[in-house]
């Protein structure tokens, strides 16, 4: 069975928005990337912006309104280089975009502006990780995982790239690892992905019934991943269920259909 190398993770919109609004909470003190403190730090050439500015760029991103969103970052991060929120905030534009090497440079300076917000390391670890970048990818997750050693999504993260690097049992061992801590912190879109990435690994080992299972539940936590069907189907077929394998495939299409409409085919969602 053939499976796609950098297939979608299972990030969807909601999902994003949810990790976005854990900058404040896997990053440093909030008020870190503050105007209040760009102003502090030097006195900037160019006016700031009023109260509420990245908020209002952060409900643009969450809306897809991406260019829009860069329109108003733009010349602030170019008024005021010093914020790495801007920076982010702007590097998160091109990423959603999936234009990785733009992202990259965004999400590398940023960094150097301020080390201690981790929560570029797992956006930018995510950009290096569809750049195929997986030794950069690896070491920037390792460096958020040193701050927040039960960040689920890292530990996710990592065990992606050692599927990738045919290390199933750490893979195996990630996946589970990510889907306790998940299940822990009531985060079904985790749990749901990491189940289907575990059952790549029970079918690369042969075991296709708990593959199943894994699959199962991971529709349960998240029906709206419709590549979770289509990995279903396989994996029913294989098992000599023609009939589910079938009925798997029509759930597969009715929910891409839904999420996806018909037209040219689009990359996948980036977390």
């Amino acid at each position: 069975m053939v499976w796609i190398r950098h297939a979608n993770p299972g990030f969807s919109g909601p999902a994003v928005l949810a990790l976005l609004l854990l900058l404040g909470a896997i990053g440093g003190p909030a008020s870190r990337a503050a105007p209040q403190e760009v102003e502090q730090q030097a006195t900037p050439a160019a006016p700031l912006p009023p109260p509420g500015f990245l908020k209002g760029c952060l409900a643009l991103i969450e809306q897809k309104r991406y260019e829009q969103a860069r329109q108003l970052l733009a010349p602030v991060v170019a008024g005021h280089p010093g914020w790495a929120r801007a920076h982010f905030y702007l590097a998160l534009t091109y990423h959603k975009e999936n234009r990785y090497e733009r992202a990259r440079e965004l999400f590398q300076h940023a960094l150097q502006l301020d080390p201690e917000e981790h929560s570029i390391r797992l956006f930018y670890g995510w950009c290096l990780y569809y750049l195929g970048q997986l030794a950069a990818s690896r070491e920037m997750f390792d460096s958020l995982l040193a701050a927040k050693p039960e960040y689920p999504d890292a530990i996710f993260a990592l065990g992606l790239i050692d599927f990738d690097d045919d290390d199933i049992d750490s893979a195996s061992g990630r996946f589970r690892k990510a889907i306790a801590l998940a299940r822990k912190g009531k985060d079904e879109a985790t749990e749901a992905k990491a189940r289907a990435r575990l059952a790549d690994v029970l079918v690369r080992s042969g075991e296709l019934q708990l593959a199943r299972d894994e699959l199962v539940r991971s529709i349960e936590l998240n029906p709206g991943n419709y590549e979770t069907y289509f990995k279903l189907s396989r994996v029913l077929q294989r098992l000599g269920d023609s009939k589910g394998a079938d009925a798997a495939r029509r759930d597969h299409d009715r929910v891409r259909q839904r999420v996806r409409p018909a037209g040219p085919r689009q990359p996948p969602e980036t977390p």
